[in-house]
């Protein structure tokens, strides 16, 4: 009765790290200056060229900070100082005609260069802020969200 209990036990610890390995890799982090971090999860990770990202992470710069990322449909992303990028959605299966992209950008900047989703699949790449959704159809932009003074108040509580 010990060993399957023991067992059980050791199966719902392994889990969550599988599924996680199961997730699709969205791209990488191609350089940092500055302090970034990745929030994954319940893990906050200090970002370093060539940690892989995932869907739902959220990738944050401090003060004077900045972070360049590639995401595997070539998609190429700068984000400025006092940002944050939520990577909502990623599917890239060119293949199987599957091909999806979402970002949401809270707040700080985001220079967008598209890649192979927004040019094979034009308006399934999308870049959400609080002002509304933009459809990406194969171009560059910039995007910046202000920090609103209720984001400043929350950031000094913190």
């Amino acid at each position: 009765m010990f060993r399957i209990g023991f067992l059980l036990l050791a199966v719902v610890a392994v889990l969550p790290a599988a599924a996680a390995s199961v997730q699709e890799l969205a791209g990488s982090v191609t350089n940092v200056k500055g302090e970034v971090v990745v929030i994954r999860g319940e893990q906050q990770l200090v970002a370093e060229k060539g940690l892989r990202l995932y869907p739902a992470d959220v990738v944050r710069t401090g003060e004077s900070s900045g972070a360049g990322l590639v995401l595997r449909d070539d998609t190429t992303l700068s984000l400025g100082p006092n940002s944050e990028l939520n990577m909502s959605e990623f599917t890239f299966k060119p293949d199987e005609g599957i091909l999806g992209m979402s970002l949401r950008l809270a707040k700080g900047t985001l220079v967008y260069i598209s890649g192979q989703i927004a040019k094979l699949a034009p308006g399934s790449a999308t870049i959400e802020t609080p002002a509304g959704v933009a459809a990406v159809r194969g171009t560059e932009l910039l995007v910046e969200v202000p920090e609103t003074r209720k984001m400043k108040k929350m950031e000094k509580a913190k």
